[in-house]
Order: structure tokens, then C-alpha cells, then sequence
């Protein structure tokens, strides 16, 4: 057996070509500035999370061929959370070890969110949520950013709307995690300013497969009408175990799944006639823009929340590249300072907390098709 060759016995092109190869790995690294990526791509609530990738990965193509942040080439680290605190927890520390980011953008889901919010203000790096909508996000801290409006705003307009038609005894029931909670409290604290009344409030757990005692115990109550807060993957179930109970109440949704067209395909007639709120549709320049890009991609039209993913991808790339420090810091002044930047989403402002106030839309399944019925 020869013995082995060192690297100071190694031909001296040889060793030349090393250190060359060396460098370029280094120059590579330093010449990359990582964005993290926190979203659900497995569970029952990945339909949450698919788009947003893909917007994601849009918007991180079409920056890296304008050169980037200020000539660093952007590289997107994405994990996978379920939708879930636990494993949002995880992602996040995953991506920290690797080398800090610039900026998080995640997550979708409210306690997946609020899981990971105070790991990314200790560590002082920007999180931009898409999606969250709890209203505990509002003062979770100066690095803590969303462009979807807070449930604060929700509950008030869809208490107006649901009240304005002549409902007063509701039943509440929602997934029982921060976001269902969230968007039930700020429904019921509305409803009952305006004089309505709560009748009953059940909670189901997530993932659960089976709320019938759940709505045995609404028809008990005798409501007028049901508040539903639930996800992508527990939205058909609800529907369909009303259905067979035969609950026969109207059913408002306060959260946007079934603006997802599996879940009504899921859902099937049982999802005719129910209304839901979400974010007004947004027109304009840049919202056009954004959806042709992304037809002209994935042959589609942007599903849910991947609109707000490429504001908050663009958003990132606009001020770190507009500032002359490419620093976190820099970042979260700037966003502060983010006002009416037309975006794929909407206008979007930031408030002290972070916060955005967009038109919210309500949607009712007419011919298992949403159609917008009111915007306010």
C-alpha cells in the first residue's frame, strides 16, 4: 500500500487548485444571505403552506436576478413546521444553528407562530408572519412583524355582518389551539358589545377526526347561528358531521380554508351556503404583476397566502437593499417605516406593533363556488 499523500506533498498545481476550490466555498458562503422559511408542508394543514412556498421561491428567483441583496445572491432555507408549535420550535432552532438569517419569514399557522416569536426576538432577528392572525402577536415584540390583518379586526367585522342580519343567539365552535381561540374571543367580545349573545362555546382538539358531540351539544343550545373557526383539514369534517346531524343552522367560518377549492371538494354539498371572512382580494399594479409571474410558473392562480409570502420576500430584499447597513436592526427599522408599499397583498403600513390594516372580504359557497358577498 503507498502511503498516503499530504497536502504539502501534493504537486504544487495541485495544491493551488485546493486552495482555489477552498476559497470559492468560502467566497460562496459570504456572498450568500439566507432568509429563513418556516411554513406547513406536511399535515393536515400543508395546503396552508404549498403555495407560500412556491411564492416564495418566485420571489427569491426573480430578486437573485436583479442581483440579489446589495450583489449577494439570496438563499432560502425552508422547514417544515405542520402547523404546530412543537416542530415550529424545532425548524427555528434549525435554522439559527445554521448560520443567523437576515430575517425569518413564518408562520402560518397562529401557534406555530406565537411558538417561535419570543426564540426569534431574543435572538433579535425579524420574523415576518404571512398568515398569523392572533392578536397576541401584537406585542410580541419589536422584531415581530405580519401583513395579514389581526383577528381583532376580523371578530369586529364579521360580529357587524353576522349581526346586522338579524342573528343574536350564537354558538361558538373552533379548533382548540391559539388560533382558534384567538379568533373565537374576538368574535364573542364583539358580538356581545353589539347585543348578541353567546349560547354555548365548544372546542375540539386539532387533528381531530369527529366533532359530533360537539354539535349535539349546539342544537342543544338552540342558536340562530354557529361561529366555526377551523383549518384546511378539519373544515370538511365539520361540515359534513353537521350535514349528517342534520344542524341545519347557518354556518360562519372565520378563518379563509374553505376558500381552498380541495376543501369544498372535500366538503361537497355540505359547504353550500356557509360564509366565511378573509382579506379583500387585492387589485392593482403589483397584485397583476404577481399573478401572472406565478401563472406563468406553476400554470395556476396564487392560492392562499402566497401573495402575502412574495411581499414578505420583497418587502426583506426592498429596504436591506435601499439601507446602507445589512443588518437585522436596519431591517426592522425600515419595516417600521414601510408605509402604503403597494404589494402583491395589498397596501401594506405597519403600526407600532407590527400590525397592517387591509379590507376584509365575506364570502358565501354558492353552487360550491365562494363568491364575494360583502366587503368592508
Amino acid at each position: 500500500m503507498e502511503p498516503r499523500t499530504t497536502l504539502a506533498r501534493r504537486p504544487a498545481g495541485i495544491v493551488a487548485l485546493i486552495i482555489l476550490g477552498l476559497l470559492l466555498v468560502g467566497c460562496g458562503r459570504e456572498n450568500t444571505t439566507t432568509i429563513g422559511a418556516i411554513l406547513p408542508l406536511t399535515g393536515g394543514s400543508a395546503q396552508w403552506g404549498i403555495p407560500p412556498r412556491n411564492a416564495a421561491l418566485l420571489a427569491v428567483d426573480q430578486a437573485n436576478a436583479k442581483g440579489g441583496i446589495k450583489g449577494r445572491k439570496i438563499a432560502l432555507e425552508i422547514e417544515d413546521d405542520q402547523c404546530e408549535p412543537t416542530p415550529a420550535v424545532a425548524a427555528i432552532q434549525k435554522i439559527l444553528a445554521s448560520g443567523k438569517p437576515i430575517a425569518i419569514m413564518g408562520a402560518v399557522c397562529s401557534s406555530a407562530t406565537l411558538a417561535i416569536a419570543p426564540i426569534a426576538e431574543s435572538n433579535k432577528v425579524v420574523l415576518i408572519s404571512p398568515a398569523t392572525t392572533s392578536p397576541l402577536l401584537t406585542n410580541a415584540g419589536d422584531y415581530i412583524f405580519r401583513v395579514i390583518p389581526t383577528d381583532a379586526l376580523r371578530g369586529k367585522v364579521f360580529a357587524d355582518y353576522v349581526y346586522a342580519r338579524g342573528y343574536r343567539r350564537v354558538s361558538c365552535l373552533y379548533i382548540n389551539n391559539d388560533g382558534g381561540l384567538g379568533n373565537e374571543k374576538t368574535f364573542s367580545d364583539s358580538f356581545q358589545k353589539l347585543g348578541g349573545k353567546i349560547v354555548s362555546v365548544d372546542a375540539y382538539p386539532q387533528d381531530t377526526r369527529d366533532v359530533r358531540t360537539q354539535i349535539t351539544k349546539i342544537k342543544a343550545a338552540k342558536p340562530d347561528a354557529v361561529l366555526v373557526v377551523s383549518y384546511p383539514d378539519d373544515t370538511p369534517i365539520v361540515l359534513r358531521q353537521a350535514a349528517e346531524l342534520k344542524l341545519g343552522l347557518p354556518l360562519f367560518f372565520q378563518t379563509e380554508a374553505l376558500d381552498d377549492p380541495a376543501v369544498i371538494q372535500r366538503a361537497g354539498s355540505a359547504a353550500e351556503g356557509v360564509t366565511y371572512i378573509l382579506p379583500a382580494k387585492p387589485t392593482g399594479a403589483a397584485a397583476d404583476a404577481f399573478a401572472r409571474s406565478y401563472r406563468e410558473r406553476y400554470g395556476k392562480d396564487p392560492e392562499l397566502y402566497a401573495a402575502e409570502v412574495y411581499d414578505v420576500i420583497m418587502l426583506i430584499v426592498n429596504i436591506l437593499n435601499a439601507s446602507p447597513a445589512m443588518t437585522a436592526d436596519a431591517l426592522k427599522d425600515g419595516l417600521y417605516k414601510t408605509q402604503n408599499y403597494a404589494g402583491a397583498s395589498g397596501t401594506i403600513s405597519f403600526d407600532r406593533n407590527g400590525d397592517v390594516t387591509k379590507p376584509m372580504a365575506i364570502k358565501q359557497i354558492k353552487d360550491l363556488k365562494p363568491v364575494v358577498v360583502a366587503t368592508q
